[in-house]
């Protein structure tokens, strides 16, 4: 018992070490609190749209104790304002791994700072159908639901109040476009569609084929997010899921894509923020194994 404890708490250990590890050489924190709150305040504002958010912090603060004051201080005013990240892509990162982890209840400061920081009404609902591929219908409607309400309350409700349908394709051309978007996705071009099937059938079944045809022929080929934006959402979405193995697959597209590796290493520290360390320690380590 007290063998297995140990191990833990060295387990524990670790993940606490290698993360602060990564952190400090990113030069994370080096602020003092006076710096950090002003930058906290100032991102709540940009978030929120509220022009002096001071109140606003010290109403989170109040109400949540020391909960609020890092909140305001290390979320915000730490990894939120590094400028290894656009703010439009770190939102980007944060409503996906909210809709990921099923966090609804958060979306009605970040649909509102998706907007304040670059995003569309068409790619903030983007987002959440492309999370459906890779967290699931449920989660992904739920989050749907909950972004469809905020954006009508901004004012940004549907033409004639319906959202247009997905585009209709053959099969055919479903898995010709879910071929071509494997062939940049893993950066071996396939000229036979159905060798592509082959390959994957032996170790996955239809899954392989539906994988093709729908998550790369319909979902990543959709023209509402960029190929490069649809890797930070995937990366995303696997972090904050610790699915470390397919991370192996997806941090080499996400560069192939376009995203740097100083932009997956930003990505990480968001995940601390919001999935925890040890899920971010894990994609910190996929990261760095990168050339």
């Amino acid at each position: 018992m007290i063998g297995k404890k140990r191990v833990g708490l060295v387990s524990i250990a670790a993940v606490i070490t290698s993360f602060l590890f990564f952190a400090s050489t990113a030069s994370a924190g080096d602020s003092d609190y006076e710096e950090r709150r002003a930058r906290g305040v100032a991102v709540l504002g940009s978030l929120t749209g509220v022009k002096d958010a001071r109140q606003m912090a010290a109403k989170l603060e109040a109400e949540n104790g020391a909960l609020g004051s890092f909140a305001l201080d290390f979320v915000l005013g730490d990894i939120w304002s590094r400028p290894g990240l656009s703010k439009r892509d770190r939102n980007l990162i944060v409503l996906t791994m909210l809709a990921t982890l099923h966090q609804t209840n958060q979306l009605k400061y970040y649909v509102p700072g998706g907007l304040n920081h670059g995003l569309t009404v068409v790619e903030i609902r983007e987002i959440m159908t492309h999370v459906a591929a890779y967290a699931g219908f449920p989660r992904a409607l739920d989050a749907m639901a909950e972004t469809n309400r905020i954006l009508t309350e901004l004012g940004h409700r549907p033409q004639n109040g319906k959202l247009p349908g997905a585009e209709k394709y053959s099969n055919a051309e479903r898995r010709q476009r879910g071929v071509d978007v494997m062939a940049k996705l893993s950066g071996n071009p396939a000229s036979d569609p159905e060798k592509v099937i082959t390959a994957m059938a032996g170790k996955l079944g239809p899954l392989g084929a539906y994988g093709i045809d729908f998550a790369f022929g319909e979902v990543w080929a959709r023209s509402q997010l960029s190929r490069r934006d649809r890797s930070l959402l995937v990366v995303s979405v696997l972090t904050a899921l610790g699915r470390t193995k397919e991370l192996h697959i997806h941090v080499p597209a996400a560069i192939r894509h376009g995203v740097t590796k100083e932009e997956l290493e930003e990505l990480m520290l968001t995940a601390f923020a919001y999935a925890g360390a040890p899920l971010a320690v894990e994609g910190m380590h996929v990261v760095q194994e990168l050339p």
